[in-house]
């Protein structure tokens, strides 16, 4: 089993075309199969099913594949590090954070963080979900993320605790529960509730939380700033969100805490690659940021 091997066979597997993979490698078709058929010996296993010019991955292919990219992505990685250092250009620490963190302070500390940086290193913030990120982060494509903690988040992953937001319910100011400085879930109940869809954090803790108390919850949102163009929208509209300076920004909305709820109801975790060899400017990072907490999403 060899580099290229690898390589060729994650081409083959992202194009499911023998003759185009082979032209895209700029190898003839011999070559190829003689490098899947090595791979496959190897690992005593069938990694492709054929149906005419089209290849498909095997169960052990798809199992073999996700470990391959990443030890491909892994070795990319590492080479450019090193030719990085060979010939002293900037290491590029990339980020990936939610939405919702960003906020006055979040910019302070990454501000902060960058005076006192080395001056070679060039840091790069990537915007995106929970679900996405801990993705990238795995596959080698991010360096550390700040994301929730999936039951399905891949492995190898190191989570460190970092910041919290309240859940909340967010009202209309024009509504009547505005006036409320409080208010218990068993309140909630007749009312017709938005809040977020399946698959998208925090959804299962609200579930768990709202259990047994037989409210009207319809699940359909998959980000705070389009729930609370809803309510803006609607002065009847109620909704579960977790609060941030996004929620806050919408002056028509009036955000109630909720009794049975603990003020960090939905966490978010300071994340990296376990068994990764970490460059100094991610180390820097990683301890500042920890050095560094930002304060909690809450109501003041």
């Amino acid at each position: 089993m060899n580099l290229a091997h690898l390589k060729y066979f994650i081409t083959l597997a992202d194009q499911e075309h023998f003759a185009n993979t082979a032209r895209s490698l700029g190898i003839a078709r011999s070559t190829l199969s003689l490098a899947i058929s090595r791979l496959e010996d190897d690992l005593r296993a069938p990694l492709f099913t054929k149906n005419g010019s089209n290849f498909t991955l095997s169960p052990y292919g798809k199992e073999f594949y996700r470990y391959a990219s990443l030890a491909l992505k892994n070795i990319e990685t590492g080479a450019d590090k090193v030719h990085a250092m060979l010939n002293d250009r900037t290491e590029t620490l990339c980020i990936g954070v939610p939405f919702t963190i960003q906020s006055e302070d979040w910019a302070r500390v990454v501000r902060s963080f960058r005076a006192e940086a080395d001056p070679t290193l060039s840091v790069k913030i990537i915007q995106g979900f929970s679900g996405s990120l801990l993705n990238d982060l795995a596959a080698g494509e991010l360096d550390v993320v700040f994301a929730a903690k999936l039951k399905d988040a891949p492995d190898g992953l190191t989570f460190t605790p970092y910041w919290s937001q309240q859940l909340v319910v967010a009202v209309n100011k024009d509504n009547p529960l505005a006036q409320r400085k409080s208010i218990s879930l068993t309140e909630l109940k007749g009312y017709h509730i938005q809040s977020y869809a399946k698959g998208w954090p925090p959804h299962d803790d609200i579930a768990a939380c709202v259990e047994g108390y037989n409210l009207d919850i319809e699940e359909q949102f998959k980000e705070e700033i389009t729930i609370c163009s809803m309510v803006s929208a609607d002065e009847n509209a109620i909704a579960f969100v977790d609060y941030s300076f996004l929620v806050g920004a919408f002056k028509d909305i009036v955000c109630i805490p909720i009794d049975e709820v603990p003020e960090d109801f939905h966490k978010l975790y300071l994340i990296h690659r376990s068994e990764e060899n970490m460059t100094p400017g991610m180390i820097h990072f990683i301890e500042y940021m920890n050095e560094h907490p930002i304060a909690p999403a809450r109501l003041r």
